[in-house]
């Protein structure tokens, strides 16, 4: 499982847009976001690098 903080992400908007970022490179990943950490959960057969390429083109810039 990787986990990102995401210092952007601020609203359910936000969510979804992330969301849909995953679900693009794979459709099976399981996301989990909190708002109130800003962080998400990816369970994920991608490599982190896809993730985080796939978050980046997104707008949202992921920190470890």
């Amino acid at each position: 499982m990787l986990t990102f903080h995401i210092p952007k992400m601020s609203c359910g908007g936000c969510v979804n847009s992330i969301k849909n970022a995953i679900k693009k490179v794979d459709d099976e990943a399981n996301v989990e976001a909190d708002l109130t950490t800003r962080t998400v959960k990816i369970e994920t057969a991608i490599s982190e690098v896809e993730i985080v390429k796939a978050l980046t083109d997104a707008g949202y810039q992921p920190m470890l």
